[in-house]
């Protein structure tokens, strides 16, 4: 599949959504759906901001691009190489504070039209537009593809290289220099060295020092699409503690990883998971931390809760991130029809075998150096 029949695909997929909304148009503003609509353009300047310096407009025929002078060439140019015509740009000076107002209210004068974020005049997209995003084309598997072992490759060479006495900020900063020496941006970055992985699920960083133990969780960006994947580091024998928990915590991951198959409920994956946490001895671990979800272009599509009666689709991304205090397990994968494809794991990382329903699951270890 070319970009251009990616685009034409998910201008199809708006149509059927105008259609069943009784709508005129949507007004993508978010760097997400930006990228998901334009085959992986990126509107983003300033990394805090979920909304970029350019909107599109999706008409049942027409796609505007609504942005000021000093962003339209490079747009145009670099993140629309070769499907600009694709989009009518509609461009205003930087200097008129109400600029995007007026080419939006002489584009969708008479129309009923819907936005992803607040807009005057304009209802909000409701939470069914972002699942037109979870079925992945031919292409973003292919991008996700090399997205996961970039990530992964960075990451563990981050991993490989930590050494006593370095801070969880110095930690941080080689991962995200790894990756950005692959074109990747790094989402979120979150480091825990030695205790901290007892304190807090969602540690991000400070100056604590590695003595023993560290903890490397990363999600990372490209083309709009993001993984999601965890490492462990141990310098010196794994204690029996942090052992047991580690094989409890990557035997739930086997178990969501297991039954994450099209077709099957969110909400009873969740369940089956909660039984896993019970069944190795640590039952109410689930309730600490959210166990993660499908992924895509944002960091969580949502977040999957035993109440969830969405189905997995096929050719859907996921990444569930189920933890035991003191530690967690984390990748993400592709789940379809033909078996699921893990996008951020290769032999390159010590492996456990976890044995679930007959069937053997490889998930990473804690790699000792």
């Amino acid at each position: 599949m070319d970009r251009l029949k990616e685009i034409y695909t998910k201008h199809e997929r708006i149509r059927e959504y105008l259609h069943a909304h009784n709508l005129d148009g949507v007004l993508l503003s978010s760097v997400a759906n930006f990228a998901w609509l334009t085959g992986g353009g990126d509107s983003h300047v300033e990394n805090h901001n979920k909304f970029g310096i350019a909107s599109i407009l999706v008409t049942e025929n027409k796609k505007y691009i609504i942005t000021n002078n000093i962003e339209a060439d490079r747009l145009l140019y670099e993140q629309l190489e070769n499907v600009g015509t694709e989009f009518n740009f509609e461009v205003y000076d930087w200097y008129d504070s109400s600029g995007d107002q007026k080419i939006l209210d002489k584009l969708i004068k008479g129309k009923k039209v819907a936005a992803d974020s607040p807009k005057r005049g304009l209802q909000l997209l409701d939470g069914e537009f972002s699942e037109l995003r979870f079925v992945l084309t031919e292409n973003e598997v292919e991008r996700f593809r090399w997205l996961g072992l970039e990530s992964r490759i960075a990451v563990e060479k981050a991993a490989h290289e930590i050494l006593p006495g370095m801070s969880e900020h110095e930690i941080e900063a080689l991962m995200a220099y790894k990756l950005r020496l692959r074109s990747i941006q790094p989402v979120v970055i979150l480091v825990a060295a030695d205790n901290r992985n007892d304190l807090y699920r969602h540690p991000v960083p400070t100056n604590t020092k590695v003595t023993k133990f560290a903890k490397l969780v990363c999600c990372a960006r490209k083309w709009g699409l993001i993984v999601s994947l965890t490492r462990s580091v141990h310098l010196g024998a794994i204690p029996g503690e942090l052992r047991q928990k580690q094989e409890a915590v990557v035997y739930v991951d086997s178990v969501f990883i297991a039954e994450t198959k099209p077709g099957v409920k969110i909400g009873k994956i969740i369940d089956l998971a909660k039984d896993a946490y019970k069944e190795k001895g640590y039952p109410y671990e689930w309730q600490h931390h959210h166990q993660g979800g499908p992924i895509g272009y944002e960091t969580r599509d949502f977040i999957g809760i035993s109440e969830e009666n969405r189905r997995v689709m096929n050719l859907q991304a996921f990444a569930w991130n189920p933890s035991i205090v003191g530690n967690k397990s984390e990748d993400s994968f592709i789940t379809s029809t033909s078996g699921t494809e893990m996008i951020t794991m290769s032999n390159d990382w010590p492996l456990m075998d976890v044995k679930y329903k007959g069937n053997i699951y490889q998930r990473p270890d804690i790699l000792v150096i």
